[in-house]
């Protein structure tokens, strides 16, 4: 009995021997996450089972890549929640910020939702995300007054208290520009209630149009549009200067949407100095600098200047004025 009884625990003691061992999971092999050098896991560094980012496109990734740098955060720790098809009405890609210009121009692109830390952020691009721009939660807003009165000092360099406020009317712009048309601006048709403000500093003013939420603020004073067509090289530039400081250019090859700057972000002290001795002096001024008709290739240049004072230009401050404009439209773009 005892032979038998040792015979059969020396059987199930060699089959167990015998029998395949379990593998490691996948799991298994990857270190937990306290293991990891630092606080950020998941990050995009690391193993991640979920892991999408080979699905994103590009669009999304630039969402992402802006959130990144706002947050401080690796992208593997943002999260797209939704990815819109919208057709945006304006350049600005449907966000409008004070003192900034907008072209009316339809462009095809994104309404994306990210969330990272607990919170959504919202971002328009365009189709291929050159063009990103966040939707920030507006805070109450200060009165328009107060608004424009900040922009101006902004722009020229003001305090606040210089600026007085000459007159505020309640007013129905009949365009989605309020009222500010310039060349190749396309203004939706629309009804747009709002107000018209006139600032004064140094016995100077300057006027604004407001939309009605505050949302769109919009210099009204022009003071030096500047146009180049044609050549060989193809030109169509477009640079409008407001007095109160605003600059707006276009270049249609490179950017069709145009884009914004202000005297103080873009002209140095000489140069601010130059423009308002122009102001103080000369009257409007027109010159037309074009190659004569017939011309192969011929290129347009034009210019206007809407001055304060009785002046006129000779030729060789003509060409000075020239060179200014299109110095300030390379800075533009700089």
């Amino acid at each position: 009995m005892k032979k038998h009884l040792l015979t059969l625990i020396l059987l199930i003691w060699m089959t167990a021997a015998c029998a395949p061992q379990p593998q490691p999971t996948q799991q298994s092999l990857l270190p937990n996450e306290d293991s990891y050098p630092n606080g950020s896991y998941p990050n995009s560094s690391y193993p991640n089972g979920n892991d999408s980012s080979m699905d994103l496109t590009p669009a999304q990734t630039a969402a992402i890549s802006a959130l990144s740098t706002t947050l401080n955060l690796p992208p593997g720790q943002i999260t797209v929640i939704s990815a819109e098809t919208v057709d945006w009405p304006d350049g600005c890609l449907g966000i409008q910020k004070m003192g900034a210009m907008c072209t009316q121009a339809i462009v095809p692109g994104y309404k994306i939702i990210l969330e990272a830390n607990g919170g959504k952020y919202e971002f328009h691009t365009n189709k291929d995300g050159s063009q990103v721009a966040q939707v920030e939660s507006v805070a109450v807003a200060t009165s328009a007054e107060e608004m424009v009165i900040k922009q101006l000092a902004a722009n020229l360099g003001f305090n606040d208290s210089d600026i007085s406020v000459v007159s505020n009317s309640d007013v129905e712009f009949s365009d989605a520009c309020l009222g500010v048309a310039m060349n190749d601006i396309t203004c939706a048709q629309v009804t747009a209630p709002g107000k018209i403000i006139v600032l004064e500093v140094d016995k100077v003013q300057y006027e604004y149009h407001v939309s009605k939420d505050g949302k769109l603020v919009q210099p009204a004073t022009l003071a030096l549009t500047w146009t180049r067509d044609g050549g060989i090289a193809g030109f169509c530039d477009r640079l409008a200067v407001f007095l109160s400081g605003e600059v707006y250019g276009s270049q249609c090859k490179s950017q069709p949407n145009g884009t914004m700057g202000t005297f103080a972000s873009l002209l140095s002290a000489d140069e601010r100095t130059q423009f308002d001795t122009w102001f103080k002096e000369l009257g409007q001024v027109n010159v037309d600098a074009s190659d004569p008709e017939g011309v192969s290739d011929r290129m347009v240049v034009t210019l206007e200047f809407y001055g304060n004072g009785k002046g006129t230009l000779g030729k060789s401050d003509q060409q000075e004025l020239f060179l200014w404009a299109q110095n300030l439209l390379q800075k533009l773009y700089s």
